[in-house]
């Protein structure tokens, strides 16, 4: 684990390379798709705003230390605690794309795509940090947190990072098997279904878990994504294009 490079923090490279690899992913789906680039550039701006500002205000809501007035100080930013990006960014973006895109399937549809590669940065980030660090264990494919990291340094843990970017690598190849047309307007909620199941599972790996709450050996963050999960599951049956609906037809 590197958390710097030179003078720079290793952390804030891969965070922002995934806000520029996101940027990127979206406007290609879309012109791709027959979309135009600047709902692409839309998109990007909501993970820029969901990874960054959105971050901030859950962590800080989850930690009871909201005050709005740090939000407008630029360097509140590179300071330390940030929680829910992704889940800042699907909301915000999965509103938008429903009050304003033309083909909300779409749209939602590459929402849900170019997610999984630059949230696979941020965990990177996330690793080469030593946060969200995992339990001590014997395993073969235990690491050592360096010094510099986050987490306590020099015993053995479970690299749950990287765990979660095997859940991520699998959402990746789900994506890429399903059958566009059939599925079309469904990839945001097989997104939350694949990853509802996912996350829950590294974090039995966790050392902590800033969203332990008194239910047996869950965390809110577990039980959440579960119910996430059904939710999703339920769904997508629904929202699959029907017979002869045009959005089934249509190239995405």
């Amino acid at each position: 684990m590197w958390p710097t490079i030179g003078s720079l923090k290793t952390y804030a490279i891969f965070y922002i390379l995934s806000m520029i690899v996101h940027v990127w992913l979206v406007i290609w789906l879309c012109r791709r798709r027959g979309v135009t680039w600047k709902a692409g550039l839309g998109l990007g701006l909501c993970y820029i705003w969901g990874m960054s500002v959105g971050a901030k205000i859950l962590y800080d809501l989850l930690n009871s230390q909201l005050d709005w007035r740090n939000y407008l100080d630029i360097n509140y930013y590179f300071g330390a605690g940030a929680w829910g990006g992704p889940l800042a960014y699907l909301v915000v973006g999965v509103i938008g794309v429903l009050a304003i895109a033309r083909d909300r399937r779409t749209m939602l549809d590459v929402l849900a795509v170019a997610l999984p590669v630059p949230m696979i940065l941020t965990k990177l980030a996330c690793f080469v940090n030593g946060c969200c660090y995992g339990a001590a264990s014997s395993v073969p494919w235990a690491l050592a947190l360096a010094d510099g990291a986050r987490g306590p340094v020099g015993i053995p843990r479970h690299p749950t990072p990287l765990y979660e970017i095997l859940v991520l690598a699998v959402i990746a190849i789900v994506f890429a098997k399903l059958d566009l047309k059939r599925w079309k307007g469904t990839f945001v909620a097989w997104f939350v279904l694949l990853y509802g199941v996912g996350r829950p599972l590294t974090e039995l790996y966790r050392a902590t878990d800033e969203l332990r709450v008194p239910v047996g050996p869950f965390s809110a963050s577990q039980l959440t994504c579960f119910a996430a999960a059904v939710a999703a599951a339920v769904a997508i049956p629904f929202l699959r294009p029907r017979r002869g609906d045009s959005g089934a037809s249509t190239a995405t």
